[in-house]
């Protein structure tokens, strides 16, 4: 049984991680120093045991719901209900300041005093071994995520070094700017590379701690992050725009990074497609992602340390559907548009695009062609006997777009209800995607660029390659700003675009993709989203005779009975209207709304202005459009 790095060593400093763990309020917390013993930062196990506490930070059970569907706040995948965060009609811009408000802003500064206090004591370890400047490497990282949060939260924030205690006259500050932010996390992560391990090499690098390729990775996505939000804001002159920066310096900071990377790393990606030879469905579905080629930080699950999950399940219910946007996004296998393939590609029906469109797009979206799912190896008690996805209420978990969810199937039934598949994180994709975007945008890029990072990822499903000289060829008018897309930028890089939307469907990057654009209101507002089109939904659930070959119940075929604008809707098209019961989304409705010069960052919590007032006699600005 595998062992969980995040538990392992739990126990040995319980003590030490109630006293520093997480309270609501900032302001209450107790000097760190007081609570542990003086001699504890002596050698590498301490900083192990310290930073063991770290790991708590991470979200449980995000498997679970990357199967679910993560970018279900985005125009990509829905709920059985509109997002709450893209209906934001008559909204004033009051900033709430309930607990959950505080909450965010205090959980931020919480950590950032621990790993602030950690760093001004792992120094003291001696000898300062390979070990020890790994978990060092680890405090870094760590902070450095955590101002990454803050800065894609809140912008602007205050930058805190030194573990202050609640009588430091420090303790108040005005915000930094989004820039000084953004440098002092590309500091910490330079720092946390230079001092951490390989993946699997040296001993601390243990199964779910943080590596060098993780710390490589998450440089890239700041620098690729900040570099895009600089640009893109910049020229259309939105409220958010950093005065006299173009992106530059951040973008050209993620070639040599993610250089070393490939160096390092190569061509080698998971590509072990178990029973239905799926290889980009099944990376998110191993129970050892050190084995994982290709997966870099995760989170460890072990039914022994009572940290197991049902990611099983994750597939096989829940209410997440895929919009008829993001199918349009594929591209044809033939590795053009849709509509510029000479392939016979019918929007229409789903087993035709499976047949005829990337091979991602079955590894992601549930077809028909796959039968029924209780006919799939080790789904055969597990699973219902519908080849389409449920899309009236016969329960609670019907899919309103009739578009469900396949990507991270478990082909494993010893996984139900105790399972150890693994959380990923972060894996070597993004790295790749984010060179690849850099240097587009940068003007550089090359076809051998594209060859050592797209064509790397299209070659594990067996997709044509991206051919540089062909995409630019093609029409430009492809590319429109509602769709994610800039018309003033390069074929190659709108496919750039493409291909990360593709590659990371439902795992939680669109927002803030639609957000570093500058596109999240062209993309969102108006938008009524889609579903598949209906007629062969029509066709299967009201065919007694197919649902009864299939295993469906005399009263469940009753149930499952599609009745046009009683239990489901169509467009004039004749695709699935998901939201056809919400006033905005029919005929001459306004559809989904952000307001564009707010809603692209969180507001400051007022108590805290009035706080920082009261206390510093410090004026923490708030952000544009709210009050």
């Amino acid at each position: 049984m595998k062992k969980n790095i995040q538990y392992k060593w739990f126990f040995g400093v319980l003590i030490l991680c109630m006293l520093i763990a997480c309270n609501d309020d900032f302001l209450e917390r107790y000097p760190l120093d007081s609570m542990s013993d003086a001699t504890f930062f002596t050698s590498a196990n301490d900083l192990k045991a310290f930073t063991a506490g770290f790991y708590k930070q991470l979200p449980l059970y995000e498997h679970w719901e990357n199967n679910k569907g993560l970018d279900h706040n985005t125009d990509m995948v829905i709920q059985q209900n509109p997002a709450e965060n893209l209906m934001q009609q008559g909204a004033s811009g009051q900033a709430a300041d309930f607990k959950d408000v505080n909450k965010n802003w205090n959980r931020h500064w919480d950590w950032i005093r621990q790993f602030n206090y950690f760093l001004e004591n792992a120094y003291k370890v001696s000898p300062m071994d390979a070990a020890a400047k790994h978990y060092k490497g680890e405090g870094y990282f760590w902070r450095a995520r955590r101002y990454y949060h803050m800065l894609v939260d809140y912008g602007d924030v205050p930058i805190i070094k030194e573990a202050l205690n609640v009588d430091s006259e420090k303790l108040y500050k005005t915000r930094d700017s989004r820039y000084d932010v953004a440098k002092f996390i590309m500091e910490d992560l330079d720092s946390a590379i230079v001092n951490l391990e390989w993946k699997g090499e040296g001993a601390a690098s243990d199964a779910g701690r943080v590596n060098k390729e993780s710390a490589i990775i998450l440089k890239a996505r700041v620098a690729l992050f900040e570099g895009t939000w600089e640009r893109y804001h910049g020229a259309k002159g939105t409220p958010f725009a950093v005065n006299g920066k173009d992106g530059t310096e951040f973008l050209q900071m993620i070639e040599p990074a993610i250089n070393e990377l490939i160096d390092h790393q190569g061509t080698n990606i998971f590509t072990d497609g178990g029973p239905l030879n799926e290889p980009y469905n099944q990376i998110t579905a191993q129970n050892k992602a050190d084995q994982t080629e290709g997966v870099f930080f995760y989170r460890v699950y072990d039914p022994e340390l009572f940290s197991s999950h049902d990611f099983f399940g994750g597939v096989l219910s829940g209410p997440n559907g895929v919009t008829k946007r993001l199918v349009d996004y594929y591209l044809a296998k033939d590795g053009k548009p849709q509509s510029l393939s000479a392939l016979p590609v019918d929007p229409a029906n789903l087993t035709n695009l499976s047949e005829n469109l990337d091979p991602r797009f079955s590894q992601t979206i549930w077809t028909p062609d796959k039968g029924p799912q209780n006919r799939l190896p080790e789904f055969e008690t597990l699973a219902g006997p519908a080849r389409y996805p449920v899309i009236t209420s016969f329960d609670n978990s019907y899919i309103s777009t009739g578009l469900k969810i396949w990507k991270g199937a478990v082909f494993d039934a010893s996984q139900w209800r105790l399972g150890e598949v693994d959380d990923v994180f972060i894996r070597y994709a993004e790295g790749l995607l984010a060179l690849a975007e850099a240097k587009a945008i940068l003007g550089t890029i090359t076809q051998s660029d594209i060859d050592k990072t797209v064509n790397v990822l299209r070659d594990r499903v067996g997709m044509a390659h991206m051919n540089l000289g062909e995409v630019e060829g093609w029409p430009s008018g492809l590319y429109q700003a509602p769709e994610g897309f800039n018309p003033s930028e390069s074929n190659i890089l709108n496919e750039i675009r493409r291909e990360r939307s593709i590659e990371f469907a439902a795992e939680g990057y669109r927002l803030n993709d639609l957000k570093r654009w500058a596109v999240y209101d062209d993309a969102i507002n108006g938008q009524k989203p889609q579903g598949a089109h209906l007629q062969q939904f029509l066709d299967y659930f009201n065919d007694p005779v197919q649902l009864a070959d299939d295993g469906f119940t005399p009263e469940n075929i009753v149930s499952l009975s599609i009745i046009i604008g009683d239990n489901v809707d169509i467009d004039a098209d004749g695709y699935i209207n998901p939201f056809f019961r919400t006033p905005e989304f029919i005929e001459g409705g306004s559809g989904y709304y952000i307001d564009p010069g707010r809603d692209y960052l969180m507001p400051i919590p007022p108590s805290q202005i009035d706080l920082y007032l009261e206390k510093g006699g410090v004026t923490l600005s708030q952000n544009p459009g709210w009050f």
